[in-house]
């Protein structure tokens, strides 16, 4: 008896369409499905729900979890109310409908649409399926696009969650409001800081005070906004230098709407990239303001006084991203300072959960970074004495596996790659022979094309793997020359570390001063 996977979707799209009754539409797919099974006496492994998701989306937590089932060998059917359940990406269908599902021996039916992976008909029926229903969630991606941009040129507000001092109108969802309880505490941050304060005895004094953070706030008032960024830094709830920052760069506490400043890369991929400033949506009068225009002025004026040099003008820090503090998991950031006549630049490194204003890590004293430099240069030339008197080093060499697998990766992609072009060649005589419409042919044939090339392009990435791992192979050789070819290091620098240095853990100091280093070699 066969085990299926019934797995059941819902996009807010459809959700839109079905009136808002999204439980009925999903226990509508259950009973349809269970009743399917139920006719055939098939063994229901489990039933998968992804509810408000797109078909177009990869990330989709039930989606993988069944894909990892069939993977197992857990299931011998996925069963959905059609294809287009199971995703409207054409490349997901052919990657594992029509690949991996193969592979693994798993049989793939979607009822509405008669799609079944043991028809015979189905191979060329689901690329209609599959670019149609991928066409579909372009063309929906593309009217929500306009329709959101027309509403920035408004003046209306299309965010999901008010900016702290702010509510969203009750009656109009597009329209921000004042917060009387948060409101006062803008005004105050932006009066501390315009009179002197920096972040750091403004995040003292709020958090002194009892003042409850903007994540914080948000969560009491049972709104479903969540700071990623806060639990990274385990701020619990408590006011941070950051979020400060923030604020007193955020134009909307005058009135004016700032909106448009990063945007999903395509309608597939749901990355955001940056948008340039000077491309931001501006609506001034938009709502009413919490600052006026001069303390704006004041603020960013002292803001950019204080701006420090572009990183790119910096050189970069033998140890910069190495070195973590070994209680909370944080990096340590690094504050740079100079002698009096400014000859000589000295830097330390502090735990960046106390760093930011938090201080709720224990680990708060400071390391100084050339300290730090010369203990790892000790233990560095330690482990060179110790490798230079022996006979033989011997290194580990991780690369040759590496680019076997990546060898039958590039033959498998190069057999699709044929068999898109044969594909293509096969359905141009079908329909000089009559067996297709002209309109069937160009939908098909754009399909294909796509497909070609993904493929082409995967071909490129790939065999650039390849390379890129010879390359490390062979520097894998030359490491125990490097190793043998120095007796002694001197100084450490950027290429030394990213050598022999994985990661650098800084404890914290005990009754004497003396605080554990460990690092974490690559040798």
């Amino acid at each position: 008896m066969p085990k299926v996977g019934i797995y059941c979707r819902l996009s807010i799209e459809d959700r839109d369409k079905s009136g808002g009754d999204d439980s009925v539409s999903i226990q509508n797919q259950k009973s349809m499905l269970r009743d399917y099974c139920r006719e055939r006496n098939w063994e229901i492994y489990d039933i998968y729900v992804d509810d408000g998701y797109s078909g177009i989306d990869r990330s989709r937590p039930d989606f993988n979890r069944l894909l990892l089932d069939c993977e197992n060998g857990n299931v011998d059917i996925v069963l959905c109310k059609d294809q287009s359940r199971f995703s409207r990406d054409t490349v997901v269908i052919e990657q594992f409908i029509n690949d991996k599902f193969l592979e693994w021996g798993v049989r793939f039916i979607g009822i509405a649409d008669n799609a079944d992976t043991d028809s015979e008909s189905y191979s060329t029926m689901r690329l209609f399926t599959s670019a149609y229903n991928e066409m579909y969630v372009k063309d929906i991606s593309s009217k929500i696009r306009r329709t959101l941009a027309y509403k920035r040129e408004q003046g209306q507000f299309i965010g999901s969650f008010a900016p702290y001092g702010y509510l969203i109108d009750p009656e109009d969802k597009h329209h921000l409001v004042l917060d009387e309880e948060t409101a006062p505490v803008v005004r105050q941050i932006f009066d501390m800081y315009v009179h002197g304060d920096g972040y750091r005895k403004i995040v003292q004094n709020l958090n002194d005070r009892g003042v409850i953070s903007p994540s914080e706030y948000k969560r009491q008032q049972g709104s479903k906004y969540v700071n990623r960024n806060a639990d990274a830094s385990n701020s619990q709830g408590k006011w941070t230098q950051s979020t400060i920052a923030r604020i007193l760069a955020n134009e909307v506490y005058t009135g004016t709407l700032v909106q448009g400043k990063s945007h999903h890369i395509s309608y597939k991929n749901k990355k955001r990239k940056k948008v340039e400033q000077a491309d931001w949506v501006r609506v001034p009068h938009a709502h009413e303001a919490i600052i006026d225009q001069e303390t704006w002025s004041r603020t960013q004026e002292r803001i950019n006084s204080h701006a420090r040099v572009g990183k790119r003008s910096q050189e970069l820090s033998p140890l910069s991203g190495k070195v973590k503090c070994a209680v909370c998991g944080r990096p340590m950031k690094r504050n740079v300072y100079y002698n009096k006549a400014k000859t000589i630049r000295y830097y330390n490194l502090q735990c960046a959960t106390y760093k930011t204003g938090a201080m709720n890590c224990p680990n708060r004293t400071s390391i100084s970074g050339l300290v730090l430099e010369q203990h790892i240069l000790n233990e560095l030339n330690t482990i060179v004495e110790r490798y230079c008197q022996s006979d033989e080093i011997h290194l580990t060499d991780i690369h040759s596996e590496q680019i076997r697998m990546l060898e039958r990766r590039l033959n498998s992609i190069h057999e699709r790659h044929k068999s898109a072009k044969e594909r293509l060649v096969k359905m141009y005589k079908d329909k000089l022979d009559g067996v297709i419409s002209d309109e069937d042919f160009c939908l098909f044939r754009q399909s294909l094309s796509d497909e070609e090339n993904r493929l082409a392009e995967q071909i490129t990435e790939v065999s650039q793997q390849i390379n890129e791992c010879r390359m490390r192979q062979e520097n894998a050789k030359g490491q125990k020359a490097l190793v043998e070819k120095y007796t002694h290091f001197d100084k450490l620098d950027r290429n030394i570390v990213d050598e022999f240095i994985e990661l650098v853990e800084i404890g914290m100091p005990d009754e004497n001063g003396e605080r554990e280093i460990h690092i974490h070699w690559k040798l």
